[in-house]
This record gives structure tokens, C-alpha cells and sequence, in this order.
């Protein structure tokens, strides 16, 4: 074989095992996540966690809407699934307007922590109502319905990059019934 037939051969070579290696990279970028569904299910189980609507009325569970109707709104949602991205430290954050009143969320390996009031960096941004955000606890079959009729949405604030490899794509299409796919692949 000449030089240049093994140059050729080399180089195609390279290109090849370049584009497997960014495959696989891009897989666990944006595929390798970690699921905690079976933690928070054994949360559940063990009393860890309790639905701050059991035994209240819809009512008196609106008056006292707090960080823990929140928390528990998320992980109704699996919000605990999303994830900080391989190439970067940025954990999830999202940001809660309910009626007058603004939460925040961040998720750090699994765990969800909610505070009351605005956070700078968020990923996206909820808009619902006591009333709304109650019923969805109360009933985690309507969480699809409230977003689907437009009684509650979700604003999209980070780049559709970002949002992909932090495991929002799930998230808001289980949501929203919507996907978000398309302009994500159109992006790139």
C-alpha cells in the first residue's frame, strides 16, 4: 500500500472511532441520568415523606400553602429525576409564581430543596394558583390536565441545550403533553 493509501485509510479510520466516541458522549450526556424513583417510593413507604393535603379540606389546605405543598407538588411531578448536566455544575432550578406568592426548587443529586422567593439562575419558571397546585396534590391525575388546559404553564427561561441535558424534555412533555424535541434537534 502506498503513502497515500494509507493516509486515507488512517484518516477515515480516525473520523470513525471520533464520531462513535462523541456518540457515546452525547448518550451519557443527555441519556445518563439517574432514576430515583425507587428512593422516593421508599419515602413514601417509610413516612418521609406525607402529602401535606391529607385531611384538609381544599380550602384550609390553599390557607396554608407552604414550601412542604410545593415540595410535594414536585415530587408528584418526578422532578427528583432531573439532573446537573456532564459538561457543566449547574444543578436544576426552578422558580414557582403561585398567585402572589414565588417559591424556588433546586434539585442536587435526587434531592429536591424549596425555598420561599425568587432564585437568579433558573431553568424554568411555573405559573399556577393555590387553588390549581392543590388539586394536583390532591389528585396527581390532574397535574396533566392543568397544564394541558393552560390553567397552569411552564416558562421556559434557560437554553433548550440546557434544559435537554438537565432532563427537562421528559419532565415537560409528562407535563404538558407537549414535546419539546423538534426545536431542540433544530437548535443543534
Amino acid at each position: 500500500m502506498d503513502k497515500k493509501g494509507f493516509n486515507n485509510t488512517f484518516g477515515i479510520i480516525l473520523v470513525a472511532v471520533l464520531f462513535l466516541v462523541m456518540g457515546f458522549l452525547m448518550a451519557f450526556i443527555f441519556l445518563g441520568s439517574t432514576n430515583y424513583d425507587k428512593v422516593y417510593e421508599e419515602k413514601i413507604t417509610s413516612g418521609e415523606i406525607i402529602n401535606p393535603v391529607k385531611n384538609l379540606t381544599t380550602e384550609e389546605a390553599i390557607q396554608r400553602f407552604d414550601e412542604d405543598f410545593v415540595y410535594y407538588l414536585l415530587y408528584s411531578i418526578k422532578a427528583y429525576n432531573l439532573h446537573t448536566p456532564f459538561f457543566n455544575s449547574e444543578v436544576p432550578e426552578i422558580e414557582f409564581q403561585i398567585n402572589d406568592d414565588i417559591y424556588n426548587a433546586v434539585i442536587y443529586d435526587g434531592e429536591i430543596i424549596v425555598s420561599e422567593g425568587k432564585i437568579n439562575e433558573e431553568d424554568i419558571i411555573i405559573h399556577t394558583s393555590k387553588t390549581e397546585a392543590v388539586k394536583m396534590i390532591q389528585d396527581v391525575d390532574y397535574i396533566d390536565e392543568s397544564f394541558q388546559n393552560g390553567d397552569s404553564s411552564i416558562e421556559m427561561v434557560a437554553e433548550k441545550i440546557e434544559l435537554f441535558s438537565k432532563g427537562y424534555l421528559e419532565f415537560y412533555e409528562d407535563l404538558t403533553g407537549e414535546g419539546i424535541t423538534g426545536f431542540i434537534i433544530r437548535s443543534f
